[in-house]
């Protein structure tokens, strides 16, 4: 545990990895050329269409689409709970059925977490940020670190995402 209660290590995250996550839906390769040449870039629908993802409220970048996930905020959770593996995953491009598995195996490891972490008086914190998305203000807050209950909810947010972009036949590009 390093200091702050965190698992992981903030720094070696930042010094060892990625500076940045955008997690986009990409077309499938089996779609014909004329489906994938309907859709805008990074999208599930067209633009006059509704957002599947708009009552998700996921937390988007500037460069991100309404379709898109800032998934370095679970990244950086998942890396701070030690969960690596995971982690350096969701740097990957992957299938529609890719997506799905990682989103249970997201899944399974928030369940994980908060089981053995249950009876803990001090629960780990997560990442440590300049800012943290609140899910239930649906903001951005300035903190130090996240906490135990905000990370977990930023793993259930990546893998709904990513649970519902393969369902809807899309893979993802990580960039």
């Amino acid at each position: 545990m390093s200091a702050g209660g965190a698992v992981g290590s903030a720094t070696s995250f930042l010094t060892d990895n990625h500076m940045g996550l955008d997690c986009l839906p990409i077309s499938s390769p089996c779609w014909t050329p004329d489906a994938k040449r309907e859709l805008p870039e990074a999208m599930t629908h067209l633009p006059e269409a509704p957002c599947p993802f708009a009552a998700d409220h996921n937390p988007i970048w500037d460069y991100g689409t309404c379709c898109s996930l800032r998934g370095q905020i679970a990244a950086r959770e998942l890396e701070a709970l030690g969960e690596s593996e995971l982690c350096e995953r969701m740097y990957e491009d992957m299938s529609a059925e890719q997506a799905i598995a990682l989103a249970v195996e997201l899944l399974v490891a928030a369940d994980r977490l908060e089981r053995e972490h249950a009876g803990d008086a001090e629960k780990p914190t997560g990442a440590a940020w300049n800012c943290t998305y609140d899910f239930e203000k649906m903001r951005w807050v300035w903190e130090t670190h996240s906490t135990f209950a905000d990370a977990i909810a930023s793993i259930r947010c990546a893998a709904r995402w990513y649970d519902k972009v393969g369902r809807l036949g899309f893979g993802v590009h990580a960039r």
